[in-house]
């Protein structure tokens, strides 16, 4: 790493630091009953976004910049498959694993052939049918490098999922109970209609006990579907370059041509999560003038996927950071429209499915 991306890349870190305090805030809308709905990730690219648009950035700053987005987000998308266990898919209903894959396909379909009909970009459809679909702003971050979108979209793309997410808590619950849902039907058309997990807890608790549990599990079968998701859009992108001719791509015999090396690095470390290779350990600390002595137990898994989180709100703070703010407003509200019309769908769609199937 060069010493020239040095001043841009603290700069980021410095927001990213802030975007998580700020998250955090103990009071609505940052916090509701002891949930964070507004995602860090939302917070950083808005810190950006001012930072970029009312402070001058040096030339010094711009490879630093580009290095969090282009080099740190990739490296934490790889981090965050230590989260992932796919055997978690066997632990859940198949009713709820169903339901939860018929509503990705649904939502992301229809959010494609919406965008066509408005003009909106393929690439920003892209990204926001994928965070209605799958789990929010993250499935968005990680979605954005595998199909090369730029920054104004990734940025847009998640002001507008988090925008109906953090409405959908408040507009959830009274239409649970004005359509007479029990604890488990809200549970799951909370878990597979509200795009991030935060959200999806907000709503679900407020709903009663059960259902959040309820909500939280579906959920995770929604974030486990980021993983093929990935490899397919993977797939498909480089595909649809090889036809367009827009860059060389080297023969079909070479597997990583298909998919970019931090897909197969992501995939690799859900592998070693799900097969227990990640172990659980515990450190003994001796008494010091900084620590009591005692025993301190480290997950791993954890420990790895709390450093993803906070890289990708570092790359976040980059994208922010990259962005004019007329640009991002040049999108218009056809990228609104196409937003709310994915949340309405898989909202609407998911709760038909709960009353045929549950």
């Amino acid at each position: 790493m060069a010493l020239s991306v040095l001043p841009g890349l603290a700069l980021t870190t410095v927001i990213a630091v802030l975007a998580m305090y700020v998250h955090r805030l103990p009071f609505a809308p940052f916090t509701v009953d002891q949930r964070h709905p507004i995602d860090a990730l939302l917070v950083a690219i808005l810190l950006g976004l001012v930072v970029r648009n009312v402070f001058p950035l040096g030339a010094r700053m711009g490879a630093g910049i580009k290095y969090a987005v282009k080099k740190v987000l990739p490296f934490a998308i790889v981090l965050m498959g230590a989260k992932l266990d796919f055997f978690d898919v066997m632990r859940v209903s198949r009713q709820a694993l169903l339901i939860s894959l018929l509503c990705v396909v649904v939502a992301l379909t229809l959010t494609i052939w919406l965008c066509k009909v408005t003009g909106v970009g393929q690439k920003l459809g892209l990204l926001i049918g994928i965070g209605t679909a799958i789990c929010g702003g993250t499935a968005i971050a990680v979605t954005a490098p595998t199909i090369e979108a730029d920054d104004k979209d990734t940025a847009f793309a998640i002001t507008t999922i988090t925008l109906f997410g953090v409405i959908a808590i408040f507009v959830f619950p009274p239409l649970g109970h004005a359509l007479d849902l029990s604890q488990t039907e809200f549970g799951v058309w909370a878990g597979v209609a509200i795009h991030a997990t935060p959200q999806v807890m907000a709503a679900g608790f407020a709903y009663g006990a059960e259902a959040g549990e309820i909500a939280v599990i579906v959920k995770l079968v929604r974030v486990l579907l980021l993983a093929p998701m990935l490899v397919g859009l993977g797939w498909w992108y480089a595909r649809e370059k090889r036809r367009q001719q827009q860059a060389h791509v080297a023969p079909k015999t070479k597997f990583t041509t298909l998919f970019p090396p931090f897909i197969l690095g992501f995939l690799a470390l859900a592998v070693a999560n799900t097969l227990n290779l990640l172990p659980d350990f515990t450190v003994h600390l001796r008494e010091s003038a900084l620590w009591a002595a005692g025993d301190l137990p480290i997950s791993l898994s954890l420990a790895v996927t709390t450093v993803s989180g906070f890289l990708i709100t570092i790359a976040m703070a980059g994208v922010g950071c990259g962005v004019h703010l007329k640009s991002l407003l040049g999108i218009g509200f056809r990228g609104l429209y196409v937003g709310l019309f994915a949340a309405v769908v898989l909202s609407g769609f998911g709760l038909g499915m709960l009353q045929l199937m549950l």
